[in-house]
């Protein structure tokens, strides 16, 4: 392939969609199976399915720019057989009960009557937007990985990377943005310091699950990528020495392997309380999930068709006298 024809869109559509739904299938698990009936818990949590809400509806719009026609934009959702279409309905459905759900916990009086209607729609909402969002971290994978002809994205791995990768930024993204708004923090209030005590709770746990999330991206990554520099197929070996010793390297061991992951672990474990963990390391996390989005996406090498290197060494070069002698508009016959 002699150019990357999808665009930087696409990688941070990959990238939002992957975070957003992630952030709502943790926010999912912990409302309704890990502090079930604590009320402090969503509150805390409302900030980030904002944040959540957000990344979809950015990605959404990467999503439509890349396209190139953004006026026929619902054809993406009424292509039943596309895998394409069946990511846009999960954003979509991810964020209407998403915002729904955020709706119930806006704390403005003029407000109060609508948020107050939603109230009882809570479990609701957040439920449908945590199916949906764990199946938009699973499509971001399969939505590459059915481009048989891409050796890097067709490999039944990358899901599985896509989807670690998706749950790892996410406890980052609630890491840094729990307990935020709208909860009433001030001392004074029961409620307030309700939402901050079980905020450092959540945290705490989802600290401990980015621990385990990064070494298993760690080992999912290396196998991924070390399979296809051992591989038989010319086309995948070339792109697993492009990652490994080519092109990428420094990226991949640079910016992967010791900045986005191997870095945030040994702040995530030895560094456990400081602003190392608490902050910077969650932000390597995200910076490394949207370099490995990039990195995936511009690794679109296929092998050539019969006869297509044939064909583009028969058209002449870009400055040939033929096309450059000819301005637009002359008329020299």
């Amino acid at each position: 392939m002699r150019h990357h024809f999808w665009k930087w869109p696409i990688p941070v559509y990959l990238f939002l969609g992957g975070l957003g739904g992630g952030i709502f299938c943790l926010a999912a698990i912990l409302t309704l199976f890990v502090f079930p009936g604590v009320e402090a818990v969503p509150q805390a949590l409302a900030w980030p399915g904002f944040i959540s809400i957000l990344c979809l509806g950015f990605g959404c719009l990467m999503l439509v720019a890349d396209l190139g026609q953004p006026m026929v934009f619902y054809r993406a959702f009424v292509k039943s057989t596309s895998v394409l279409a069946w990511g846009a309905r999960l954003l979509t459905v991810c964020m209407i009960f998403g915002l729904l759900w955020f709706v119930s916990y806006i704390p403005w009086e003029w407000f109060r009557p609508i948020a107050d209607f939603f109230v009882f729609f809570r479990p609701l909402n957040i439920a449908i937007a945590g199916i949906a969002g764990t199946c938009i971290m699973l499509y971001t994978g399969i939505f590459l990985s059915t481009l048989k002809a891409h050796a890097f994205w067709a490999t039944p791995a990358l899901p599985v990377l896509f989807t670690i990768s998706a749950l790892s930024t996410a406890c980052a993204a609630i890491a840094l943005s729990i307990g935020w708004w709208p909860a009433d923090t001030s001392i004074q209030s029961a409620a307030g310091l309700a939402v901050l005590e079980y905020s450092a709770e959540a945290s705490h746990i989802l600290h401990l699950v980015d621990v385990i999330l990064v070494v298993c991206e760690i080992v999912v990554l290396l196998v991924m990528v070390l399979s296809f520099l051992g591989a038989g197929n010319k086309t995948a070996n070339k792109v697993g020495h492009k990652w490994v010793h080519g092109s990428y390297a420094l990226a991949f061991w640079g910016g992967m392997m010791v900045m986005g992951l191997g870095l945030p672990e040994f702040m995530y474990i030895f560094m456990d309380g400081t602003v190392a963990s608490t902050t910077i390391a969650p932000i390597l996390v995200l910076c490394g999930g949207c370099l490995l989005r990039f990195m995936v996406v511009n690794s679109d090498e296929r092998a050539p068709l019969p006869g297509e290197d044939q064909f583009f060494e028969k058209l002449p070069p870009r400055d040939a006298e033929f096309i450059t002698k000819w301005t637009y508009g002359e008329n020299i016959y």
